[in-house]
């Protein structure tokens, strides 16, 4: 299964590069960290971030701290190479189940994703609190992982 994410707003200081996953701390990347920390993330799952700043990048990827938010015009700008980057991750890792978790301007990024693939795309919808629940049961061993059934 892969999840793509966007990024948070929130972040830790970091001068020097450091892996994207250690430079968010929003909400969703507390949840993904703290599975990896009880060691209760699910062994079928990736992750890839979709930053308003440098598009689609891997959590190893060495990023600064920015403050770019993701706007309509923005969205617009990325989507061509963001969407085709994904649509290769897609193919490349065999994923027959892809999670979006992200906002509309972040989901105009990669509109049309799920029919250009060859995989079931899930949306996570709903209120912060609503979203978070479902990101915990999608990525935890020890949930009954029940995967969105929502179109976008």
């Amino acid at each position: 299964m892969l999840l793509v994410q966007s990024c948070s707003k929130s972040k830790n200081k970091a001068v020097e590069p450091v892996p994207a996953l250690e430079l968010y701390s929003g909400y969703f990347y507390k949840i993904i960290k703290k599975a990896m920390r009880e060691g209760d993330l699910r062994s079928d799952f990736d992750l890839c971030i979709l930053s308003a700043e440098h598009g689609l990048i891997e959590p190893t990827t060495e990023i600064t701290t920015y403050d770019r938010r993701m706007d309509a015009e923005r969205a617009i700008e990325l989507a061509d190479q963001v969407t085709s980057e994904l649509v290769s991750v897609i193919a490349e890792s065999n994923h027959d189940e892809v999670v979006v978790n992200m906002g509309e301007e972040y989901r105009a990024a990669i509109d049309g994703i799920a029919s250009k693939v060859d995989a079931n795309v899930h949306y996570i919808s709903g209120k912060l609190g609503e979203r978070g629940n479902i990101l915990k049961r999608i990525i935890r061993t020890s949930a009954n992982r029940t995967l969105p059934t929502n179109a976008a």
